[in-house]
């Protein structure tokens, strides 16, 4: 998920959690916690442009990461706030505060991973013994409605605070709320892979298998990626309108072709496969040196484009079939075609305005 959710998931783990014993502390240190596991985007950053698929979500978001960093971490800030002369009663210094602490910055660091394998990206669960990714592709990474429950859980908490009120109930209403929303999102996904397959079966393509993925910020409007050995369909789907399914087919030998092979067998090619999860689709085209190999993670796209994904990997291989310099990141920039008026209307099953789809 996106930072700012991260953090506010931490803040209302503490405020339903620890907030009794350590005040509004909790709070403010469970939202550090929070955020904690995405500072391997330091090792990104001074790594180069694969660094990204290698790293982020790795280790840091291993369900192990929270329950051994954790107690460190929060012993470390007991021990800051015993050093300032915060171990009075009551204080957070006290020696029967450590365990508070201890258990607030584990479980803040737990439930980060825990919400990010909702999304399609891919997260290391169990790095770095096992590198798979798990996705659960029920929420988009940024989701206001998820992130909306958190931050009204914690606001209205914090209002019944100053009114000397329990606020624990609030922060742990809010907790259930938004699990139960991923849940959903998740159902949502499972039913949007029926339905399309179904729809894909009408049309004459019993064999399909379909894959489905949230697009951004809201639960219903569905990306989604079909494909049989040698046909690929990417499109959308939306159950509200009545339901509404729509895509644009294209082949996919191309993913068969001995340079898309050697692109794939690369070092850089074998991480971009991983990182997409296997889904990719590939492109040969022509170059003044040679040949140009491009491969799409079709897991994220644009409606202007659906064949196309958002980032991808490319080779150019001369007329021996060697590789001409490095494999590159690439980036597609076309337009996304999703204004907020626009994504309101696909959300509801007018698609009139998404260019590019036809079955």
């Amino acid at each position: 998920m996106d930072t700012a959710t991260q953090a506010l998931l931490g803040a209302v783990v503490g405020q339903a959690g620890f907030s009794h014993k350590l005040g509004r502390r909790a709070l403010t240190w469970g939202a550090a916690g929070g955020l904690l596991p995405d500072l391997d985007v330091l090792v990104v950053a001074t790594h180069g442009p694969f660094a990204e698929f290698v790293y982020h979500r790795g280790f840091t978001h291993a369900l192990w990461f929270g329950f051994v960093a954790g107690p460190i971490l929060g012993w470390l800030i007991w021990r800051g706030y015993r050093w300032r002369g915060r171990d009075g009663p009551g204080e957070p210094g006290a020696p029967d505060m450590l365990s508070a602490w201890m258990g607030l910055i584990a479980l803040a660091l737990f439930t980060h991973p825990l919400i990010d394998v909702f999304t399609s990206y891919g997260t290391q669960l169990f790095a770095p013994f096992w590198r798979a990714r798990f996705a659960l592709d029920a929420v988009a990474i940024v989701d206001v409605t998820y992130s909306g429950i958190l931050l009204m859980g914690l606001v209205l908490g914090c209002f019944l605070h100053r009114q000397g009120r329990p606020a624990r109930a609030v922060a742990v209403l809010a907790l259930g709320l938004s699990w139960s929303y991923m849940g959903y999102g998740w159902w949502l996904n499972e039913s949007a892979e029926i339905r399309v397959a179904r729809t894909l079966a009408d049309a004459g393509f019993p064999d399909a298998r379909v894959n489905s993925y949230p697009t951004f910020a809201q639960p219903y409007f569905r990306r989604f990626v079909a494909r049989t050995d040698d046909r690929i369909w990417v499109g959308f789907h939306t159950p509200l309108g009545g339901g509404v399914t729509q895509w644009r087919g294209f082949d996919a030998t191309a993913g068969a072709h001995p340079l898309v092979r050697k692109l794939q067998n690369t070092p850089r090619g074998r991480i971009f496969t991983w990182f997409a999860m296997e889904e990719t689709a590939a492109r040969v085209l022509p170059h003044p040196r040679g040949t140009t190999v491009e491969i799409d993670d079709l897991r994220y796209g644009f409606p202007d484009s659906p064949e196309r994904g958002m980032w991808g990997i490319r080779g150019i291989f001369d007329d021996d079939e060697r590789l001409v310099g490095s494999v590159q990141r690439t980036r597609d920039s076309t337009p996304s075609g999703l204004d907020p008026i626009t994504l309101w209307r696909s959300m509801w099953g007018d698609f009139s305005r998404l260019p590019g789809l036809g079955s």
